[in-house]
């Protein structure tokens, strides 16, 4: 019998540092972190008190941003890549509810952005998602994504 259970939030955010900690670790400013999160980069996890708190993972992700930004690809374009996730082929949408997902409908900014912070199809907390967690493989992003295009019907010459 197995008699763990989910965490509380105590002890879930036991490990995690505020957003000045991760700031003056990673050598930039709070509202640098802000504005990533404004342009939906990440989900910031808050204590009920609304303080922004980090865990280790999220430091990853905020290194990998600057290191995205110091390799000469814009926020937007680190967006727009996110954007692409195949978020409906990972968590096996319908087909049919699709025409109603709000991220396909606004594909410019990644699915954990929608209003709700939860997923249309699952209504899964977006910070939990399978595809949140992919965010770290936006470089394999030709991996991710099975484009099927209908075959030349005259062959090149």
């Amino acid at each position: 019998m197995n008699t763990t259970s989910a965490p509380t939030e105590n002890e879930e955010t036991a490990t995690m540092v505020k957003i000045g900690v991760v700031a003056k670790r990673l050598g930039i400013s709070i509202r640098t972190i802000h504005m990533y999160e404004r342009e939906r980069l990440f989900i910031s996890h808050k204590n009920r008190a609304g303080t922004r708190l980090f865990n280790e993972e999220d430091v990853e992700w905020l290194i990998e941003i600057r290191r995205l930004i110091k390799s000469s690809i814009s926020i937007a374009g680190i967006r727009s890549l996110l954007a692409l996730i195949p978020c409906w082929d990972v968590i096996k949408c319908q087909y049919g509810s699709r025409q109603n997902c709000p991220s396909l409908q606004d594909n410019q900014f990644p699915c954990w952005s929608n209003k709700e912070s939860h997923c249309y199809q699952s209504v899964e907390v977006c910070r939990a998602c399978k595809v949140y967690a992919m965010r770290f493989r936006i470089s394999d992003l030709k991996g991710l994504t099975d484009i099927r295009l209908k075959p030349d019907p005259l062959p090149l010459s």
